[in-house]
Parts: C-alpha cells; sequence; structure tokens
C-alpha cells in the first residue's frame, strides 16, 4: 500500500508541475508530507532523489525543444552544486520548524514568478561580463536553500536567468532545469550522508513524476489557461495555509 501512495504522489506532484509549470519539489514536499505523513526532512530527501529524475527527464525534452542553453545551465550549476552538498549535509542539524519556514518563502517565490511569468520579458541580447560575476552568489544561495529544502533552486536560477541573462522565459525554464542537474545530484549525496529515509520511495516518486509530467504537459494543452491560473492559486492557498497552520502549531508547542 505505501509503494501505491508514492507513486500517487509521483504522478500527481509530476502532473500539477506540467500543468502549471513550476518546479516539481515545491509540489512534492506538500504531498509527501500530507498524503504520507513522513517527516520534513525524510520529505526533503525523497524530493531530492524525485529533482534527480526530474531534471535529467526534462532537460533531455528542452534539449529537443531547443529550450536551453548548456553554457549558462553550466555557469549556474557549477556555482550551485558544492553549496547543494552543504546544505542537503546540514539538514539534520536544521530544525524542522527552519525547513518549514524556508519552505514557504520559496513557495511565495515559486508562486510570485509564474503569476508575472506571462509580463516579464528578455531585456537585453547578450549578458556583461558583471553579470555573468552574478551567477556565483545567486548560484551559491540557490544552491544552499535547494539542498536544505530538496528543491532543485529553479526559484531563484528562473529570475537570473530573466533578469541577468536576458532570456525569454522558456529558455530560461528550460536552461534552469540544465542546471538542477548540477544541483540535485550532489544535494542527494547529501540527503543520503546526513537523512534517515528510504530511498526507493524516493526512486518510485521519481518515476511517477516523469510518468505524471508528461500527462501534465499534454493536459496544458487541452486546458483553458484561465482555468489553469485558477487551480494554480487554488493550490498555493491549500499549501500555503496548511504550512502555516504548521508553523503556528510548532511555535505553540515551543
Amino acid at each position: 500500500m505505501e509503494y501505491i501512495i508514492f507513486i500517487l504522489i509521483g504522478i500527481i506532484g509530476g502532473t500539477v508541475s506540467g500543468l502549471m509549470g513550476i518546479g516539481g519539489g515545491t509540489v512534492i514536499i506538500p504531498l509527501l508530507l500530507y498524503l504520507s505523513g513522513i517527516d520534513i526532512k525524510a520529505a526533503t530527501a525523497i524530493s531530492m532523489v524525485h529533482i534527480v529524475f526530474a531534471s535529467i527527464s526534462g532537460t533531455i525534452f528542452n534539449y529537443y525543444q531547443k529550450t536551453i542553453i548548456f553554457k549558462y545551465s553550466l555557469y549556474f550549476g557549477l556555482s550551485s552544486m558544492v553549496f547543494s552538498f552543504i546544505g542537503a549535509y546540514l539538514t539534520k542539524y536544521i530544525p524542522d520548524l527552519t525547513i518549514k519556514i524556508m519552505y514557504l518563502a520559496a513557495l511565495t517565490v515559486s508562486f510570485v514568478m509564474l503569476l508575472l511569468r506571462s509580463r516579464i520579458t528578455s531585456h537585453k541580447a547578450e549578458p556583461s561580463k558583471k553579470d555573468l560575476y552574478k551567477i556565483i552568489p545567486i548560484g551559491a544561495v540557490a544552491g544552499f536553500m535547494a539542498g536544505i529544502l530538496g528543491i532543485g533552486g529553479g526559484f531563484l536560477f528562473v529570475p537570473a536567468l530573466l533578469f541577468f541573462m536576458g532570456l525569454p522565459m522558456n529558455i530560461a525554464t528550460g536552461t534552469s532545469l540544465g542546471a538542477i542537474i548540477f544541483t540535485s545530484i550532489p544535494g542527494l549525496a547529501g540527503k543520503i550522508l546526513s537523512v534517515d529515509f528510504n530511498i526507493l520511495f524516493g526512486v518510485i516518486v521519481g518515476i511517477g513524476g516523469i510518468g505524471g509530467a508528461r500527462l501534465g504537459t499534454y493536459l496544458k494543452r487541452k486546458i483553458n489557461p484561465s482555468a489553469t491560473r485558477i487551480i494554480f492559486i487554488l493550490f498555493f492557498v491549500v499549501v500555503f495555509i496548511r504550512v502555516i497552520i504548521d508553523i503556528l502549531i510548532n511555535f505553540n508547542i515551543n
């Protein structure tokens, strides 16, 4: 029965991600917390396994769609991978409440980015050397946060690719997925060393997520964009309220 729950979490998470165009980690973590009942640290570790699967399959897909610039994926990936490992390894020392607050912040950034997506356009043809230097601190922060939370880091990669690299949104999201490969693999290594979790559950969620993402992408072409936007807003509101309740309960207990 457990395996069925985790494959369903992967399928649901992948479908929602593909339908709404947001990172898998921000969707998978609340599903793991509230459908499987595991703790937040195990949820971040299983989510990281899922991110490895999702980033590799998504990068292959974007390569064939010609919506990825590997040079920029490499820049961001290399600047974030060490920090992703550090963040993942330090997970065991970070209180659950702090992780939930950090997740809430990442979820909020993802929500704002999706709402603004249609209004954002690239502003330059070629980044300057100064812009390239900005990648290092952004990659470090994104990698560290991604390592702790078990998410890809796209919530910071995508805005940076838009504003500093001047990429269109579809290229920015595809290039971000390529960078996330570099973030997720060392992040998973850090989780394995520091967090007690069942890696098989992560593999099951990851496989389910790949199938779900394809389903979500298909549904996205069939469903009215306004309806998709409403679904996303409802999803965000429900998850936001649920996590806020958890945080307030933790504060009262402490």
